[in-house]
Order: C-alpha cells, then structure tokens, then sequence
C-alpha cells in the first residue's frame, strides 16, 4: 500500500496485491502437475485459468510471464471468477502485463465488488474520489469507503475520514473523522499526530470523548462482524 504523509493530503492508495480478498489457494501440488492445469484452463474451467494465470505470474515451473497471465486472469474473469476480475483490475491500474487503462482497472474492480470484494470496493472508491478512470463523485466514493470501511479495510477508515472533515460526499462531521482516524490508527496505521491534533483542535473536550468512544464501540462491531 502506498502511503502519503501530508496534511489534509495523508491518505493511502490503491490496494495491490491485497490479503483483504481472499483469493483461491491453489492445490499443493499444482506446479508440478501443469498438464491437467492446462487442460482444464483450455477447456474452459474458469478456477483453473485462475490458478494458470497464478502459477504464470509466479513463474512456477519457468521464468515468470506476466503477459501470459494477464490473458488467463482475463478469460477467468470474464467467466465470473471473483478473485480473477479483482487480479485483473490491478494488472490494468498498473500497467502490467498489459497496457494501462484506469477505465477498464475500474470495470473489474466494479465486478469484484459486486461479488463482495471489499479490497474492490476500497480500490473503486479511491478511483471514484480522484476521478481515475471514471467521472469524481465524492458520494460514490464515500459509500464504497463506508462499506470497506465497516469491514475493517483500515486505508477506507482513514480516507473516509477525511471526506468527513472536508464534507465531501458526506455532510462535514469532526467527530465521526475523529472516530475512523481513532479507530485506523488502532488498527496500526501510523496516523500523523499532528492531524489528530489538528482535528481535536476544533472539538470541544466532550466531543472528543465521544468521538474516541464511538471508535472503540464500532472498532468492537466491526471485529465482530469480520
């Protein structure tokens, strides 16, 4: 994860690689076995053009080829593979393996966020809020943040956050960007405190109470439900 350290611009980027959406593992002994691997993915079976396209990128059994996994990951994705569409939406937002395209990294990324890729929605959000690769609209992002956010994806808590102290999206709220800062930097992400500081500067001593309570009840919920 990239990380900005900057004022009211410290916020975190673009998951790549993501632990948060859980992919498929691949069987132990998948890359020595590439003769069924192949068969099944040229048939057509979408989880294991996935698990090509893995082995591919890995360079399991050969040098890595991330041209050649790109394709698998694409026709896997096309199919409906979740984690393949989620792949595929970081390979077109870097620029790997195929040319870059910020509108198509946004498709995909729409596509496994909508079979429950919170990572997906996080990344879209960000996209949605910057205007990369689809038209800004801080609302779209605030949503996509709120749910990623709830599900415990720390980057979402700190970028929602500031939408809350800028009023983006959202009606501007001290408290409740004091509350997801609280409970982003609980969950170890090194919030600077100067903004914390910044923040409570504009609060009254109840209100920050509040705020911090609000963050250790919802941190509670939220681990919870995850």
């Amino acid at each position: 994860m990239k990380k900005y350290i900057s004022s009211l611009v410290f916020a975190l980027g673009i998951l790549i690689g993501s632990s948060a959406f859980s992919e498929m593992p691949p069987p132990p002994n998948y890359s020595q076995s590439p003769g069924w691997l192949e068969r099944a993915a040229i048939s057509g079976d979408a989880a294991s053009q996935y698990l090509l396209a893995q082995k591919l990128e890995a360079g399991l059994g050969g040098d890595p080829d991330i041209v050649a996994a790109a394709k698998w990951y694409a026709k896997a994705a096309v199919q409906g593979n979740a984690a393949a569409q989620f792949r595929l939406g970081e390979l077109y937002y870097a620029g790997k393996g195929l040319s870059k395209d910020l509108a198509q990294a946004a498709k995909w990324f729409e596509r496994a966020k909508d079979k429950g890729s919170v990572a997906a929605a996080y990344n879209l959000g960000l996209m949605y809020e910057r205007g990369l690769g689809v038209e800004k609209n801080f609302a779209k992002a605030s949503a996509l943040y709120q749910w990623a956010a709830n599900a415990g994806i720390a980057p979402a808590q700190v970028n929602l956050a500031f939408l809350y102290m800028q009023g983006k999206g959202v009606l501007k709220d001290n408290g409740r960007a004091l509350m997801w800062l609280e409970i982003a930097r609980r969950s170890g992400i090194a919030v600077p405190t100067a903004i914390l500081d910044s923040l409570k500067a504009k609060m009254s001593p109840g209100e920050v109470e509040s705020a911090i309570q609000m963050a250790l009840n919802r941190k509670t919920q939220i681990k919870k439900s995850n």
